[in-house]
């Protein structure tokens, strides 16, 4: 029963975040190896590392500002999915730089209730979705501006 399914579109185990001593890397590093941005909603920091072309993905999202286990898991999957379809891109950024990244996308404020300001469901995932979309274009941004500096 231990048999990996094949997930063409995925995010494999190889290339997340899954250790908390991982995680505190990215959260605890010197301001010159960090590229951050932020939206409304998240944050992404990004740790510069040594294994060239790698870019690996973990995500955060707290009891605090998510309540609900039903809010983190659709927070999570639209980061998932963002994370999935920007990979490539950023590969092919950083393809001739001499850095990997280790990417932590982070919830850091409250999502709306549904019942402030009269905001259904749907509203309230769109409203995360384009957040998040945000949020990546401005990190590929960065990331980009980066790259060409340290040339």
């Amino acid at each position: 029963m231990n048999a990996t399914v094949n997930k063409p579109n995925g995010l494999p185990r190889s290339i997340r975040l899954i250790k908390s001593a991982e995680f505190g890397a990215v959260l605890s590093a010197n301001k010159t190896k960090l590229i951050r941005s932020y939206s409304d909603f998240f944050t992404i920091s990004a740790l510069k590392t040594d294994q060239i072309g790698l870019v690996r993905f973990g995500f955060t999202v707290g009891k605090q500002n998510a309540h609900l286990s039903v809010e983190r898991a659709l927070v999570k999957r639209l980061l998932r999915e963002k994370a999935r379809t920007s990979r490539q891109t950023l590969i092919h950024v950083l393809s001739d730089r001499q850095y990997g990244l280790d990417i932590n996308c982070r919830l850091k404020r409250r999502l709306p209730d549904c019942s402030q300001k009269d905001l259904s469901k749907k509203a309230r995932k769109i409203l995360i979705r384009n957040d998040i979309e945000k949020l990546f274009g401005y990190f590929l941004f960065k990331v980009s501006v980066s790259s060409r500096e340290s040339k």
